[in-house]
């Protein structure tokens, strides 16, 4: 039976790009592993995060994630830093520029195996989610939430994550997120960040045909035609609600 880490005080934020997701989940609180394979992002999220990693509360991994551990190459989008990935078709998009680098690669288990299993696990790897969601299959402890970035393979990430024991769902249209903020501790949500997480995503979650159904009536139907216009995007959230409804919601500490 797979055990879900809804006590758990950490996160995962793997494409931590410029660190406002890490931002927020420290003034939340939580321990925060942040991988970044962009070598320059780490270099300012070290500066923007001394005080936090000094304290222990932040750990920069200079990684990429991939199938399997090592080495590998790395584009690095030099128009768009959002875009930089292990796939050349999806870093070089538009014909940007990108400068080819190599990177250590680690895997979603070694992580567990060296960090733990967090509460929740962002995944906005460009290009690279589908191989972190396949990895979570068959792991004894799955984190308490996920949430993953949307592409044309939504359908896809939503079967393996119902494959994993996950029951809850909700769409977050990422076009509304620097409308939201978090009342609690002051925060409002930049653009490009993720925005809230678990059950701070507003709705309610919906069991697995919901979802799909509603994904195929807003965001793209089941031949793959996208339905919603380009300035629309989402992030696809899920939980174990069993766990979800006993376990912690929010936590807060004393560095904001």
């Amino acid at each position: 039976m797979t055990d879900f880490a809804f006590d758990s005080n950490l996160v995962f934020d793997l494409g931590m790009n410029n660190g406002d997701d890490t931002d927020y989940y420290l003034k939340r609180g939580f321990r925060v592993i942040g991988l970044e394979a962009n070598p320059g992002l780490c270099e300012k999220a070290a500066l923007r995060f001394a005080t936090a990693i000094a304290e222990g509360r932040l750990t920069i991994v200079h990684a990429a994630i991939w199938e399997s551990s090592g080495e590998t190459v790395f584009y690095v989008n030099l128009e768009n830093d959002h875009w930089s990935s292990i796939d050349i078709g999806w870093a070089g998009r538009n014909d940007s520029n990108c400068q080819a680098i190599t990177v250590r690669c680690v895997t979603l288990p070694e992580l567990f195996a060296e960090y733990g299993v967090p509460f929740y696990l962002k995944i906005d790897v460009e290009g690279v989610d589908h191989v972190v969601l396949d990895q979570l299959r068959g792991l004894a402890k799955l984190p308490q939430c996920v949430s993953v970035e949307d592409c044309r393979f939504g359908f896809q990430y939503m079967e393996t994550l119902s494959a994993c024991g996950y029951d809850g769902f909700k769409l977050l249209d990422q076009s509304t997120v620097p409308d939201l903020s978090d009342p609690a501790l002051g925060h409002q949500f930049q653009p490009g960040s993720s925005g809230p997480f678990g059950n701070d995503v507003p709705g309610s979650w919906a069991a697995y045909d919901s979802v799909v159904a509603l994904y195929a009536q807003t965001v793209r139907d089941f031949a793959g035609n996208r339905l919603a216009p380009r300035t629309q995007w989402w992030d696809i959230h899920c939980t174990h609600t069993e766990t979800s409804a006993s376990g912690p919601s929010r936590k807060e500490n004393h560095h904001v």
